[in-house]
């Protein structure tokens, strides 16, 4: 409706990582630049799609050292030289990457011999711990937070050295199969105590843009406005991957000082996955724009998203109000997609960015 020509690439084909989506993300940017009339391409990925369109430009700006250095847990493996780069890039309400997100779902407190069983010193949704189970929401004391973070870290690290000791017996021709093997993830369920728990990453360190409901904008500390987002599940559940697929997406090193705060995330080694957008972006030039929706949970992760950034041209902005999918989380927040969207169409319509008139 604004006169943007858009592309919409579906992904078919099995998945080892990010590493996959590049022969077709590569073969979409050049069918564009063919068309009659195309100027200018960008990557624009929501939710999921915003690290994996960091990590396609990173590589196309890069060249495949950008995700083959020995710091990766998975190094990539493919024919990654030369591809097509976009002209910028945009990233809407964005995860900060496939190892961050599969980070969040292990569940300390799941016995690793009998996952319906529960430690409950670690279980999120034991109200002992502070969870109330009628609203899905929780107030957990600060000595509970960090013993849970130690332990989903002590717990992820095992996982990923698993599956690294089953990739080594696998190379050895000494695997279950030839080349690859099922990998099980049990504790992976609705382990995220920043869902129930709404003071955690619930405001930005420094002052942003944030996008009023009045159609004003103003420049101060963002707060989160989300409700309580707890699953109380408890039985555990898991998660189906190849040994490969696991190690190249999921996998992901902390550090002894992981932990959530209400302005932070620390002890993460983005660096170690290839998925991580605040590693991506740091070898991304053209320009970046970051719009972050304040009623979801992504306020403080896209922050840490845009620090990183090195792109000289750089924005974010926060849209007061709407939820992951764009639409108000209640009616009083107005048409936030259109706020958005008016947003994104003056970024592009910047004549110094694009020179698009």
């Amino acid at each position: 409706s604004r006169g943007y020509r858009v592309l919409l690439l579906n992904h078919y084909t099995e998945r080892v990582g990010y590493e996959s989506y590049v022969p077709d993300i590569s073969r979409s940017i050049k069918y564009l630049r063919g068309l009659t009339g195309v100027d200018k391409v960008l990557l624009l990925g929501h939710s999921a799609g915003g690290p994996l369109v960091a990590f396609y430009q990173n590589v196309a700006e890069n060249g495949p050292r950008a995700c083959q250095g020995s710091e990766k847990i998975y190094p990539c493996r493919g024919e990654l030289d030369n591809l097509p780069k976009a002209d910028g890039v945009v990233m809407l309400d964005s995860h900060l990457g496939e190892g961050f997100r599969a980070l969040t779902y292990v569940d300390p407190a799941i016995s690793e011999g009998n996952p319906r069983q529960r430690n409950a010193a670690l279980d999120l949704f034991d109200p002992a711990n502070g969870y109330r189970l009628t609203a899905n929401s929780a107030n957990y004391t600060d000595a509970f937070t960090r013993k849970f973070f130690a332990a989903q870290a002590a717990r992820n690290e095992k996982l990923v050295a698993a599956a690294q000791a089953r990739l080594s017996a696998i190379d050895k021709g000494q695997g279950k199969y030839k080349r690859d093997e099922p990998f099980e993830v049990p504790e992976i369920c609705c382990a995220r105590l920043l869902q129930a728990d709404t003071r955690l990453v619930s405001h930005t360190k420094a002052s942003h843009p944030l996008l009023k409901t009045d159609g004003t904008t103003s420049m101060q500390i963002i707060k989160s406005v989300r409700p309580p987002m707890g699953q109380d599940d408890g039985i555990g559940s898991h998660e189906q991957y190849s040994v490969r697929g696991f190690l190249a997406g999921p996998a992901l090193h902390t550090t002894p000082e992981y932990m959530m705060t209400e302005d932070s995330i620390t002890g993460v080694d983005w660096a170690s996955s290839s998925t991580s957008a605040p590693t991506n972006v740091e070898g991304i030039r053209v320009p970046l724009l970051i719009m972050t929706m304040t009623c979801h949970y992504f306020v403080v992760p896209d922050e840490i998203i845009f620090d990183h950034a090195a792109s000289k041209d750089k924005q974010i902005a926060f849209v007061q109000g709407a939820s992951h999918g764009f639409t108000p989380c209640r009616p009083e927040y107005g048409d936030t997609m259109k706020r958005m969207f008016d947003y994104v169409d003056s970024w592009l319509s910047d004549a110094s960015r694009f020179g698009i008139r």
